[in-house]
């Protein structure tokens, strides 16, 4: 990628909520990356933050003032910086995407910021002094299998994109997206297509608080194709799931649609706002409701990495942490659909997976079936992970926690730190959060870091995986 001339001008900027607030302007040097993508400067000893900036940047900044931080924004770049890149994608500067944070930095600065946002924030929250911890990398483009859009009506006619970063209330045009596979970059173009023709209505729609209609439309690649991201010459399956609304009278047309503007699509869903179904899934090419999600549907709608080539080597690492510690029951909290405690049985280590999302839930107690005698003395507890430990009646040498990005409750933590639980040898925490995990961290003073691995899983922006491994500290 060619290297960012230096601006002659002052960017264009649409001014955002902070620019209400009366502002200050200063010339800033960026120090460095932040948690979230900002960059950072100092302004008079006090951090202000500065989207889309480079460490070395040079820059005329206009910002606001809070307590202990400001907030700015770029008037014009004075000296770019030696990691500045053209970014590649149309919509970055153009559109102001939000989905994105980093594609003005060159590869090797976006790495060592994630390593070292994973590193000061561990640091800062946790209390805990790790050197800067390695990092695993794979495919930079085309890796996500997953495409999440909102669709938002404008007069007759329906757009679909992304959020600009400065004004999450704007949705955009999506042409492209050059982090996603190319099957749902081309799916998406066929169903902007339906969607341009006019020809079939989508669900209807009542914002009760006045705003703007809008749906939610997903795209996932079937099962682990594409797990190569943008290398991998195969041409998988999409599944196309729409969220939102009340009533849809031309549903099965909208599917007849969809499927003949790309033969890609296999398969097309609708999940009615909560507020009609909470936990029903209607498949379109029947038209009738459901109760629960279909086998197909649970499949379509689950959660997956969406980055399926660095997640297969997260899981190994998992895998081959917990053996380590040659447990004899392991408890694998927050289990999804029971992948992990799979192969653990497999192995010959019994199991508890632990999974609050019942079809999560089923599909554990199915895959344990299957995988022979340490399966058969697993089981499968459909519950809230803090509710769970509080009922456990086995004990667990080694816990896996894998918890959403708000990280573990306080209930779990305290009773790893129990004086009952004085067994339990080990900890391995998959995090999707620098921070929570950090915070969690502190919350466990009877635990040692032993080793702290990042996963790239999301290249181009400021978000990272990080798998931490934890030891019982002695009595």
């Amino acid at each position: 990628m060619k290297r960012r001339p230096p601006r002659k001008a002052a960017r264009r900027d649409i001014p955002s909520r902070t620019s209400r607030l009366p502002e200050s302007v200063q010339t800033l040097t960026i120090d460095r990356i932040a948690a979230g993508g900002d960059g950072v400067a100092r302004a008079d000893g006090m951090a202000v933050f500065v989207p889309r900036t480079a460490p070395g940047d040079v820059a005329q900044v206009a910002y606001v003032s809070y307590a202990r931080h400001g907030r700015g924004r770029v008037l014009q770049i004075l000296a770019p910086s030696a990691h500045r890149v053209e970014p590649p994608c149309v919509h970055y500067e153009r559109d102001r995407c939000g989905g994105c944070q980093l594609q003005h930095l060159d590869a090797d600065t976006q790495q060592q910021a994630r390593r070292q946002i994973v590193q000061e924030t561990l640091r800062r929250i946790g209390r805990r002094e790790i050197t800067l911890p390695p990092l695993d990398t794979g495919e930079a483009w085309g890796y996500r299998s997953r495409l999440t859009l909102t669709l938002r009506r404008s007069g007759s006619r329906w757009i679909g994109g992304l959020h600009a970063h400065d004004d999450p209330s704007r949705v955009f045009a999506l042409e492209t997206c050059l982090i996603a596979h190319p099957a749902l970059v081309a799916v998406w173009g066929s169903i902007r297509s339906v969607l341009r023709s006019g020809a079939v209505s989508l669900p209807v729609v009542a914002d009760e608080r006045g705003g703007p209609a809008s749906l939610r439309l997903g795209l996932r690649l079937e099962g682990e194709v594409g797990a190569g991201g943008a290398a991998d010459a195969s041409d998988p399956s999409v599944q196309v799931v729409l969220e939102g609304g009340r009533d849809w009278p031309q549903q099965e047309e909208w599917t007849d649609a969809i499927k003949r503007a790309d033969a890609r699509v296999r398969g097309v869903w609708w999940t009615p706002a909560p507020t009609v179904a909470a936990t029903t899934a209607t498949r379109s090419d029947q038209g009738a409701p459901v109760a629960d999600y279909l086998p197909q549907a649970r499949e379509a709608l689950a959660f997956a990495q969406v980055n399926a080539g660095i997640a297969s080597r997260l899981r190994q690492m998992v895998f081959d942490a917990v053996l380590q510690f040659s447990p004899t029951r392991v408890l694998d909290g927050y289990a999804g659909t029971g992948m992990l405690a799979e192969r653990l049985a497999q192995a010959g280590v019994p199991v508890v997976a632990v999974e609050a999302d019942p079809a999560g839930a089923e599909s554990a107690v199915a895959r344990l079936a299957q995988a022979g005698e340490a399966g058969g003395r697993s089981r499968v507890v459909c519950d809230l992970m803090e509710r769970a430990v509080a009922s456990l009646d086995v004990a667990t040498d080694v816990v896996v926690l894998n918890p959403p990005r708000r990280g573990v409750h306080v209930d779990v933590t305290g009773w790893l730190e129990a004086p009952a639980q004085r067994h339990v040898r080990g900890v391995v925490y998959v995090s999707c959060d620098p921070a929570t995990l950090a915070r969690d961290l502190a919350r466990l003073p009877s635990w040692r870091v032993e080793r702290v691995h990042c996963f790239d899983m999301f290249p181009q922006t400021a978000h990272v995986e990080t798998v931490c491994v934890l030891h019982r500290e002695s009595a």
